[in-house]
């Protein structure tokens, strides 16, 4: 039996949460459940959306940003943001962890 690694497996997870968020957003019909699976994200990206749009128009953000592809967006978007979060942190501490055991063995020599 042959297991996937590490990163094959995190990857893999990625595009299922991703195509979870995305299924959940096309199947539900202005319901929560999209959004709060991909609560931090969402948030985040809504406030992107609105800073860039003022920063680049009049000041104003648009009513609507997205309407051609709808909610969709956000919740995909979020979702996407929320895996980019998750990998950062895992990044940072791999690289956190790594550096302590160099300290450390540093230290005994």
């Amino acid at each position: 039996m042959s297991f996937p690694r590490p990163r094959t497996r995190a990857l893999c997870a990625a595009v299922l949460y991703l195509g979870t968020v995305a299924a959940a957003g096309l199947l539900g019909d202005g319901s929560v459940v999209p959004y709060a699976l991909a609560f931090p994200g969402s948030a985040v990206l809504v406030v992107l959306l609105f800073a860039a749009s003022a920063a680049l128009d009049s000041g104003e953000p648009p009513a609507d940003s997205a309407s051609a592809l709808g909610p969709l967006v956000y919740v995909v978007g979020g979702a996407l943001v929320n895996v980019l979060l998750v990998w950062t942190a895992v990044s940072f501490a791999r690289v956190f962890v790594r550096d302590c055991r160099a300290a450390r063995r540093a230290r005994r020599a």
